[in-house]
């Protein structure tokens, strides 16, 4: 686990390279080197992980594996990134929700996507996905972020379990790049 607090990634554009897609450690592939990426569980897990039976990644072998220990408890992973000034900015990531809630309606559990400033202060939340979203295997999701352009942010994803239902979720991420044109 990164004991540190996040490492910084700068993205840069010139005019000899507009566009372009940045990947940040998109597979979570430095394994245990979780560099850029920090990762923080309230119940002492290590969300980058290389779980190939349980929870296997969308491509490589390591993911991140937010949830799902049947505790409550709350595990992140973060980056911070700088967003070109002048550019449009995606991010992408691949995504694959697991539950075993007996819910149909309640979210008891919950995975956020945010961008925080340098203070930790949350700027913006881009999406958010709960127990009721599971489904089988990956799905890609994007997020416009160019209202970021010329910013630096940290890239938070954050899953809450409660395990309130007699339940428990997890919330697998792998494969993200932030994609920058213009």
């Amino acid at each position: 686990m990164n004991a540190g607090g996040s490492a910084a990634l700068s993205i840069t554009t010139s005019a000899a390279t507009p566009a372009g897609s940045y990947p940040i450690n998109p597979g979570f592939e430095n394994g245990t080197n979780t560099t850029p990426w920090s990762q923080s569980s309230t119940t002492g897990s290590a969300p980058i992980n290389s779980d190939t039976v349980d929870e296997p990644a969308h491509w490589g072998s390591w993911d991140a594996w937010l949830d799902g220990n049947s505790t409550s408890g709350t595990d992140t992973v973060s980056q911070t990134v700088t967003i070109p000034a002048g550019c449009t900015a995606t991010l992408s990531y691949w995504l694959h929700v697991d539950t075993t809630e007996s819910t149909g309606t309640a979210k008891p559990d919950n995975l956020n996507v945010q961008l925080l400033n340098g203070s930790g202060a949350v700027l913006g939340t881009v999406a958010t996905y709960s127990n009721l979203d599971a489904g089988t295997g990956y799905t890609q999701h994007t997020a416009d972020l160019s209202a970021y352009a010329g910013q630096t942010v940290t890239l938070r994803f954050s899953g809450t379990e409660t395990d309130a239902n007699g339940g428990t979720t997890s919330f697998v991420i792998d494969d993200t790049a932030l994609n920058v044109a213009g």
